[in-house]
């Protein structure tokens, strides 16, 4: 049995998965669990945050009975967060309580509450392919996408905390105008394959998985990373770093995805002569450790 562990509590909740953990001050997990936040495409995910209400539970009755003390807490999300932590979207998540006021009546610490891109982002920045950059942009290519930029090693908010908009910039599909993450995020692949066939139980795993057998997700597939890989290229080239770290479930999980955005981008870096360069992501569970860097962070600093 663990005893006498001082720790934080760290929660990337994400609208496909939710990951907690028990993170000890030299950023080792010591515990850590996964679970789904949805169980449809449709709709938004963790209605009223009850699934990520039942984990911090979880975790802190797994913390009791090791003697673990949990000294801080944080949880990172795929909405916008003001510079006072509160949640000023519900585009991916079902809150209705502000987790700052929410969470603490679960685990009464101090709790921080931030963007999950600025939470995987300052993994990479602290521990992983922006360690040695100083001023670089993180992009996150998973459920949704977003991102968040580096400036002498610290992620830029911007005066209300939207600077992590890439995924909802509006792209030209050809057929009709809509953000970038409805049609190239996985949950909006996922989406697009549903609206046709009808499956509201479909996945992106499933999808890739059956990429070459399944001629419908081969062209959403291949159409989605097509145009991520452009809209990637005008992004970075419109930026003052030549440094892009990438990460994500969807980036690193799957190399089809990504070998397919990489051709796209390498086309179009090259019609606009841009000559920077991308890294994917190093650091397993940048989520979970990055929210645990945000929790460590807002005691020390």
């Amino acid at each position: 049995m663990i005893r006498n562990i001082q720790a934080v509590l760290a929660i990337d909740v994400g609208s496909s998965k939710i990951s907690g953990a028990i993170v000890d001050k030299d950023l080792k997990i010591l515990h850590k669990e996964l679970i789904a936040s949805r169980d449809s495409v449709t709709g938004l995910a963790d209605q009223n945050l009850e699934r990520t209400k039942t984990m911090i539970n979880s975790l802190k009755k797994i913390a009791d009975e090791e003697g673990i003390s949990i000294f801080s807490a944080a949880a990172g999300f795929p909405e916008y967060i003001d510079l006072d932590g509160n949640l000023t979207s519900r585009d991916q998540i079902d809150w209705k309580i502000q987790p700052s006021m929410d969470f603490p009546q679960i685990l009464r610490v101090p709790w921080t509450i931030q963007s999950d891109v600025r939470c995987a982002g300052i993994a990479e920045a602290r521990l992983g392919g922006g360690e040695n950059e100083s001023d670089f942009v993180y992009i996150t290519i998973s459920t949704g996408i977003s991102h968040t930029h580096f400036i002498g090693g610290k992620p830029i908010s911007g005066f209300d905390g939207r600077a992590i908009g890439f995924g909802v910039i509006e792209i030209d599909t050809g057929s009709e105008i809509m953000p970038l993450e409805n049609f190239s995020s996985g949950l909006g692949i996922a989406r697009r394959y549903s609206a046709i066939n009808g499956d509201t139980t479909i996945n992106a795993k499933s999808l890739f998985d059956d990429y070459k057998g399944n001629r419908l997700a081969t062209e959403i597939i291949e159409s989605a990373a097509a145009i991520l890989g452009r809209e990637i290229a005008i992004f970075a080239n419109s930026l003052p770093t030549k440094v892009i770290v990438i990460g994500g479930g969807l980036w690193i999980g799957s190399e089809i995805y990504r070998d397919l955005v990489l051709t796209s981008f390498k086309k179009i870096s090259k019609e606009l002569n841009y000559k920077g360069d991308i890294l994917s992501a190093s650091v397993s569970d940048a989520g979970v450790i990055g929210t645990a860097i945000y929790a460590l962070d807002s005691v020390t600093n």
